[in-house]
């Protein structure tokens, strides 16, 4: 059986910030991204660690704000070269308290030990600073075996809560008709039903209809931006 690092080295992953109108995967894009434009970038500056970094597709975005981005991950994507490539379950080589800003997108649901994960979290960002985190709610399996885990809001506030981080922000990327789009796009992709006008009738009229009808009891991730807790003595 293949390990994780053999199955993630050198897979060809999103690299840049958001999609076109026509790409099977527009929504979820184009919402993380403009929260991450509208909030999360507001939050962002000195050292940055992109804590399984995948493509590293928000590098660019941040790096204004920032005096230093450090890339990790488990195994190097296509066309990406990693600063630190992790051991699973190992610490990383960085001190307590080095890290202004922990981004953290679309990768907890691939960790077997969530906990050892936000552990590390807490131990490198320092008193005061930030986690920048998106999390699935609902989403087909993908990078199988190595899918673990989905949440909801108050099983991630509890987690995060729990490894001594206070919750600033947290909010839905889109509701039902968002979910119901982007769920059938990603079915018909998977299938090899890649028709560009489709994807583009189906992307508008999904996120039209959300903001028509706002439902966001359902949605696709949580993005959260957590303050690392100052303990008092």
């Amino acid at each position: 059986m293949s390990t994780i690092k053999e199955t993630l080295r050198g897979l060809r992953r999103q690299s840049i910030l958001g999609a076109a109108l026509d790409h099977p995967h527009y929504i979820v894009l184009s919402l993380i991204g403009t929260w991450l434009q509208d909030v999360a970038l507001n939050e962002a500056q000195g050292v940055m660690l992109d804590y399984g970094c995948g493509g590293q597709p928000y590098k660019s975005f941040f790096m204004p704000k920032l005096s230093r981005y450090i890339g990790a991950d488990v195994a190097a994507a296509e066309g990406v070269s990693l600063d630190i490539e992790i051991e699973p379950c190992q610490a990383l080589p960085l001190d307590a308290a080095s890290i202004d800003t922990l981004l953290s997108t679309q990768a907890l649901e691939h960790l077997d030990d969530v906990e050892f994960y936000l552990g590390e979290c807490a131990r490198l960002v320092r008193p005061g600073g930030v986690l920048i985190l998106t999390a699935p709610m609902q989403w087909r399996h993908h990078e199988v075996p190595y899918d673990y885990w989905r949440f909801t809001k108050f099983g991630l506030i509890s987690l995060l809560e729990r490894h001594d981080f206070s919750i600033k922000s947290i909010s839905p990327c889109g509701g039902v008709y968002a979910l119901i789009g982007q769920i059938f796009l990603s079915h018909l992709h998977e299938r090899g039903v890649q028709k560009k006008w489709l994807n583009k009738i189906i992307n508008r009229l999904a996120l039209y209809l959300d903001n028509r009808w706002i439902d966001k009891d359902d949605t696709l991730n949580w993005q959260v931006i957590a303050i690392r807790k100052i303990n008092e003595a």
